[in-house]
């Protein structure tokens, strides 16, 4: 499980609190400042991991007309920032802004970026010691937000809000990735290979790469790939070579249905693959992380933890679990506090397959040999809701292709 949530508290925030003049409590200012910036908060950014709303008040001092304020802090989302100030104007309560927008403006115009190695770790704050809040895989784009050090703060395409350390992305403007969007790429779709530096399986290893990853088609004239070979550029301007059967172009594997029998393959194929917390490649996955590694392979991104995912798609009785279809993810959890701790994907038969300890099968019927006890929370069918919230298809994501 990964950043496990009180479903109960989460679907409270989801929905937005009523008007914010009920909740102020009868304080000096400087409590009722408090009040107002934690129900714009609960309103704009109930779930930190995706989103940031990091907003304190500072007792200035005395003016003419009464006690000033100062705003500080960081928020990526304006329209939270001019409701509270706005809030504020509507309470008569001075203040000075002092909210940092993010992107940050000290970014200049590289507020977005690739992935450049197969795998990389994000970190929950700016340091290698940091604990691993997700994964992203070679090509991902990313939205950049702040720089700290050598550090940056991201956002990956499922929202999710961590740091990386810089030698592992390419900076990117706007621009640049607009002309990204429209090039000819090729999508990972073999499980572990190699990029290699001439198109031969004898040649020197450029890079390893993982199902998922995306490339650049290299079409220069001098390049030679021959029969067994693609020509592929890196987001860092390393080129190379990947085996033509290992990839397909980006736009086609796109436009291809993600089917139930299409997920199995791709979870069984993750079979003992150690549980790693954090997650979210064939190199190691947590239990969120491995459906969805499974989802994404097959062109449907959907959100990064199990608490954020057991919100999304169409709601199944956990007690009518019998009437699961392939491909519907299994909600486990503690039944007495509704907090959800586990996520698995259902097969077929009573059973799912999970990462725990390692990724494995096993059976939510009590009479079969590989049951395993778990108090079964929430059942989702993801299929059915592409487009809604946490579910979108690789397809029309705007941050693959220009839609």
């Amino acid at each position: 499980m990964k950043h496990g949530i009180f479903l109960t508290l989460l679907l409270g925030l989801w929905l937005r609190p009523g008007p914010l003049g009920a909740q102020a409590p009868c304080e000096p200012d400087g409590g009722r400042i408090r009040a107002l910036i934690e129900n714009i908060r609960s309103e704009y950014a109930p779930d930190k991991r995706v989103a940031v709303f990091e907003i304190a008040a500072s007792d200035t001092a005395e003016g003419p007309d009464g006690r000033m304020y100062t705003l500080r802090g960081k928020c990526d989302d304006t329209a939270a920032v001019r409701a509270l100030t706005r809030r504020l104007e509507q309470e008569g309560i001075a203040f000075c802004n002092r909210i940092r927008t993010l992107p940050d403006e000290a970014l200049g115009e590289h507020v977005r970026a690739l992935v450049t190695l197969s795998s990389v770790n994000l970190r929950t704050t700016p340091a290698h010691a940091a604990e691993m809040g997700t994964q992203a895989v070679l090509g991902t784009p990313l939205r950049v937000l702040e720089r700290e050090g050598s550090w940056f703060r991201v956002q990956t395409p499922d929202r999710y809000i961590c740091w990386v350390d810089g030698p592992a992305i390419a900076l990117r403007s706007e621009e640049q990735m607009g002309r990204w969007r429209k090039s000819a790429r090729y999508i990972y779709t073999a499980y572990l290979g190699f990029v290699r530096t001439a198109p031969t399986e004898r040649s020197a290893v450029l890079s390893d790469i993982v199902l998922g990853s995306i490339v650049e088609a290299d079409a220069r004239p001098e390049q030679k790939p021959g029969r067994k070979y693609v020509a592929v550029r890196l987001p860092d301007g390393r080129r190379g070579y990947v085996r033509k059967t290992e990839v397909r172009p980006l736009d086609e594997w796109a436009a291809l249905e993600t089917t139930p029998d299409r997920l199995e393959r791709t979870a069984r194929s993750m079979t003992g693959v150690p549980y790693l917390w954090g997650g979210t490649s064939v190199k190691g996955v947590d239990c969120s992380g491995m459906v969805k590694t499974a989802y994404w392979a097959n062109g449907t991104i959907i959100a990064r933890d199990a608490s954020q995912q057991a919100l999304t798609g169409e709601s199944i009785a956990p007690e009518a679990w019998r009437t699961c279809r392939k491909g519907d993810l299994l909600f486990f959890g503690n039944a007495a506090t509704g907090r959800v701790t586990h996520v698995g994907m259902y097969l077929s038969g009573g059973r799912f397959i999970h990462s725990s300890g390692r990724v494995r099968v096993n059976s939510l019927d009590p009479a079969e040999e590989d049951y395993v006890g778990y108090d079964c929370m929430a059942i989702r069918r993801i299929l059915t809701r592409p487009g809604t919230l946490g579910i979108v298809r690789a397809a029309e994501h705007p941050w693959y292709f220009d839609r």
